[in-house]
């Protein structure tokens, strides 16, 4: 942007066509407008490629499938049965009828 020949105004606010024509030719597209009010950037479209590649493995692979190759212990499969859950439940008690 030059000096202030560049800009005519005309009737107070109003401006040229040509100079209207200039910033419609350059202004950025709305894309480019969005993506930056969100702030998106690169680290943003590797974490999106990271869940969708994540949520991938998981539908295929089944839940659990990273810590059963990582070697944690009670991931994946239920192998272990937890001492706080009861064996049998009486469902005829009165407190299960409707």
């Amino acid at each position: 942007i030059g000096g202030e020949d560049e800009f005519e105004v005309i009737e107070g606010n109003e401006m040229s066509d040509e100079l209207f024509d200039q910033l419609a030719e350059t202004e950025p597209s709305k894309f480019s407008i969005m993506t930056q009010l969100l702030g998106i950037n690169l680290f943003t479209y590797i974490l999106a490629a990271l869940i969708v590649i994540s949520l991938s493995l998981n539908a295929f692979l089944g839940p659990g499938w990273l810590g059963q190759k990582i070697g944690l212990e009670g991931t994946g499969t239920i192998t272990q049965i937890s001492d706080s859950l009861p064996t049998s439940i009486d469902l005829s008690a009165p407190e299960y009828l409707f």
